[in-house]
């Protein structure tokens, strides 16, 4: 009886254990957290007509981050308002930024990288967009 018993738990462990390995590549394979943008401020500048600001700001999940994508005919700037953030513009180095940091993006400039540096904890950046109006804001890069 208690060898039966022995097997049924050796088998059961068995079943576990390769499910588990099974399963594990599809949860490494999930996308990152997807990043909440809230437009804060979107105003015409009637000084520079075909031009408008707008303010977001970027709430990064730990781990999360976008695909490689442009802003076209846009300069962004940014500062980083919480956490960590990792950049790379076009074939510059990869860059973590911290609270207080800043950073700018010239029109068309590929953002290779942009996503929360640290795994645990959350990021939060503030942009300033100075946009041609009636362009979209990104452009997700075509792999």
């Amino acid at each position: 009886m208690r060898r039966a018993a022995r097997t049924l738990t050796y088998i059961a462990s068995l079943v576990v254990v390769v499910g588990a390995t099974a399963v594990a590549p599809a949860w490494s394979q999930q996308p990152a957290p997807a990043t909440k943008v809230s437009q804060l401020l979107k105003q015409a500048l009637a000084d520079f007509p075909g031009r408008e600001v707008i303010m977001v700001t970027l709430d990064i999940q730990p781990g999360g981050g976008s695909a490689p994508h442009r802003h076209p005919g846009h300069h962004i700037f940014g500062y980083v308002l919480e956490g960590t953030y990792k950049i790379k513009l076009d074939q510059g180095a990869e860059t973590i930024l911290t609270k207080g940091q800043t950073f700018y993006e010239a029109p068309g400039q590929l953002h290779a990288v942009s996503a929360n540096a640290s795994q645990t904890e959350p990021a939060k950046v503030l942009a300033i967009i100075v946009a041609e109006s009636g362009k979209p804001i990104t452009v997700p890069e075509k792999q």
